[in-house]
């Protein structure tokens, strides 16, 4: 199992990777910012948040984050739960997948409970009682045997049971409709052995003190008499944070904290705080913060004292990752999209940049507009100041930002932007503005959507102006606006009767319309004549040839000749033909029918291909081979809902930004140098140890460049051609066995064959 660690300075408050990503390896990037439960051991902290797991080990301040790649089993972790008997944390998703992780990081998996596809399983609680975990769900409850890791039973008890609590002869339960007891010498399987007892339905039962305690969020604490099964208010307040221990008992709101030391004995701490969640352990009160992180505090006269910095580790505020893009070597990221499914997504803008994420500032951004601050669909960095950014919305207008800090909003009250209801009595909430992208001359263009004139700038000079097209009017959805390289405007009209590609040749005059050309292309007709008509026009990207492909929800297409585009009234796309290579003539269309998501063109010029429901392909760079199809069945890929695509121009890095969130896949394709320079050309690892077997990599060679490897002798061993400005080689010759110990050449010449650098590497067996 490969592990990472990250070490948590805490002086600096900064945390860094100590393993670097090898070639054709895959790296997650799990959201750790927002810090939702917490459960505290002897030895480590686990902090859930908002679905992703790390641990943290005060005596070591190190942090070891949890993920597909190196053990977990699944994504969007529902419940987590420890069981001090076997030492081992249970790891429930929301799928009702379940991973055991023990002290060592090891991972087992049961997926039993997913694998019976219960309809709309929903789990509420974890109780443990000795070495088994009480599953609660909304049909009855699971006992997990922790330490033989099996299923001990299943209580099919046609009951939404909330939560549990087991002594030596009984089994309590709560459900939504009341508490059932059941005596632990009968057969508990049977539901007729089962004695409804109380109407009161509680969040969590527990034992504290050998009092049975029934905790409900919103009417308080009870002690809960286990003969007449009457209640005893302890605390009557909206308390939504709950633990309990064999020493002590914590209650709390945003107000207050109640300490219980025993049932008599109560403890108010009067302080306002932003817990989300505070547990206990040997004087050590660990609280989860949202996005203040995880935080140690001590109790010292009536308050609590932070005891160290919070231990946040440095990662995406979230893992929303529908758009994004490199400008640079800076990927820019917008979590939101234009929400056809009723998905609200909090405001989530960021970039990721040597090895660091950087996070737009939310702090009083809505108190500011009296706005909600959701729903970020595109993000744009000013060409002439890499600090400064503009992010569009999906409803609430333009957002500006300096420093990562929110400076200014646009909307119609201080610029052209226009809402789409203003009838409407918060007009303000409909203003969409999305496909944020700057030309060549450094005018920001961006969409208007739902609106009479949907093409709209921000000029460099910081005054506005709007481009009308009919053809436009009103369209809903435009989420992509790319200038080629010839400096023509691409846009996307997403979806529908609207649906099509739109070109605008403008000449590099925003001002001057009178020689502008355009087209928009609302039917898709191949070079065989047929016709297409799809729902969505999802995306588009320019090749390093010049040529436009498209994603749509009916397939892939591809714009050969841009000039023909707006020029020839009979244009028809390409849809790449694929020989079936069986004796006949018969071809397929490539992709043909599947719903593309997202396109991005590698240094090699080889296109990957997300899709909406069957992971990621790389293909050739003219289509007609399918080098790679990453699932989450055969590769760590977290979800097969592909939503965005970016290529690190400089590593060669495949971002890939899903429904669950960001993954990278390390392929073997950067960018070109422009000339082949000996200084430049860089070979890796070397030497090559004995216990190292994975690829060797040259570095920095131009496009197309012949790479040979030969003996000192001049007999050649292996040879072939850069991907980008990268060669990988396994080691082995062409025979495909592993070269023995000595010094090599590695002889690397350009495409035009006009120069040659040599390196040597040295093999060690």
């Amino acid at each position: 199992m490969k592990k990472y660690i990250l070490l948590f300075t805490i002086l600096a408050c900064h945390i860094t990777i100590t393993i670097g990503q090898a070639m054709y390896s895959w790296k997650a990037y799990p959201a750790l910012q927002i810090a939702s439960f917490n459960i505290p051991t002897d030895n480590k902290i686990y902090s859930l948040c908002e679905g992703n797991l790390f641990n943290y080990d005060p005596q070591t301040t190190e942090i070891y984050v949890y993920d597909r790649i190196n053990g977990l089993h699944d994504t969007k972790i529902q419940l987590i739960s420890y069981c001090e008997e076997t030492q081992k944390l249970i790891v429930i998703y929301e799928n009702g997948n379940i991973d055991l992780v023990y002290a060592n990081e090891e991972v087992s998996n049961l997926k039993q409970l997913k694998d019976k596809n219960y309809t709309n399983l929903i789990i509420h609680s974890i109780s443990i009682y000795g070495k088994t975990a009480y599953i609660c769900t909304n049909f009855g409850i699971v006992a997990l045997n922790t330490e033989n890791e099996t299923f001990e039973n299943t209580y099919d008890l046609k009951l939404d049971v909330q939560c549990c609590a087991l002594d030596d002869n009984y089994f309590y339960i709560s459900s939504s409709t009341g508490m059932y007891k059941g005596d632990r010498t009968l057969n508990l399987l049977d539901v007729n052995n089962w004695e409804f007892v109380s109407r009161n339905a509680f969040h969590a039962l527990n034992f504290f003190k050998n009092e049975l305690i029934g905790y409900n969020k919103s009417t308080g604490i009870f002690i809960i008499n286990q003969q007449y099964f009457t209640t005893t208010a302890l605390q009557l307040k909206s308390l939504p944070i709950f633990s309990c221990y064999d020493d002590i008992m914590i209650a709390a709101n945003q107000e207050s904290t109640y300490i219980f030391h025993s049932i008599d004995d109560i403890e108010e701490i009067a302080q306002t705080n932003s817990f989300n969640n505070l547990t206990y352990h040997k004087g050590t009160y660990w609280a989860s913060q949202g996005m203040k992180g995880l935080q140690p505090y001590k109790l010292e006269n009536g308050q609590f004292i932070a005891t160290q910095q919070p231990i946040q580790p440095n990662s995406p505020i979230r893992d929303y990752f529908c758009n994004m893009h490199y400008d640079g070597n800076r990927l820019l990221v917008a979590g939101g999209d234009l929400n056809y499914n009723s998905i609200e997504r909090e405001g989530t803008a960021m970039y990721y940049e040597n090895n660091t994420w950087h996070n737009f500032s939310e702090e009083n951004i809505t108190s500011q507009t009296n706005l909600r601050y959701i729903d970020l669909t595109s993000i744009a960095q000013d060409p002439n100041d890499p600090t400064h950014h503009y992010v569009g919305s999906a409803r609430q207008g333009l957002y500006e930002f300096k420093d990562l800090q929110f400076i200014k909003k646009y909307d119609y009250t201080n610029s052209v932007l226009r809402t789409i209801l203003p009838d409407d009595s918060q007009p303000l909430n409909f203003v969409s503005c999305d496909a944020l992208q700057y030309d060549a001359n450094g005018n920001l263009w961006m969409v208007n959507n739902e609106v009479d004139t949907i093409l709209v700038v921000l000029k460099a000079d910081n005054t506005w102006t709007k481009l009308y097209f009919s053809e436009l009017r009103g369209a809903p959805n435009s989420t992509y606006i790319y200038f080629d390289s010839k400096g023509r405007l691409w846009l996307n009209s997403k979806r529908l009767s609207s649906g099509g590609i739109f070109m605008l040749d403008f000449n590099s005059t925003v001002d001057d319309t009178s020689d502008d050309m355009h087209v928009f292309r609302q039917t898709i007709v191949n070079q065989d004549r047929v016709v297409y008509d799809p729902d969505y026009y999802n995306c588009f990207v320019q090749d390093l040839n010049g040529q436009i492909w498209i994603g749509t929800s009916s397939g892939l297409f591809v714009i050969e000749d841009p000039e023909d585009f707006i020029n020839n009234d009979d244009f028809t796309y390409t849809q790449i033909k694929i020989s079936r290579n069986d004796g006949t003539d018969y071809a397929d269309y490539l992709f043909n029918g599947i719903d593309v998501s997202a396109i991005a063109v590698d240094a090699a010029n080889r296109k990957w291909i997300g899709t909406s429901s069957d992971g990621i392909y790389l293909v050739s760079e003219d289509g007609q081979e399918t080098l790679q199809h990453f699932t989450t069945e055969n590769s760590p890929l977290i979800s097969d809902q592909i939503q965005s695509i970016a290529v690190n121009p400089q590593t060669g890095e495949i971002m890939i930004g899903t429904f669950l969130g960001l993954v990278s896949y390390m392929s073997d394709a950067s960018t070109p140098a422009a000339e082949l320079d000996k200084d430049n050309v860089r070979v890796y690892p070397n030497p090559v140890r004995p216990e190292y077997n994975g690829i060797i990599t040259v570095n920095g060679l131009t496009h197309n460049a012949e790479v040979k490897i030969t003996t000192v002798t001049g007999q050649l061993v292996y040879s072939g051609r850069a991907n980008g400005g990268l060669f990988t080689w396994n080691g082995c010759n062409q025979n495909g066995k592993r070269v023995s110990s000595g010094v090599y050449n590695v002889i690397s010449t350009n495409a035009e064959g006009e120069k040659a650098v040599v390196n040597r590497i040295t093999f060690i067996r």
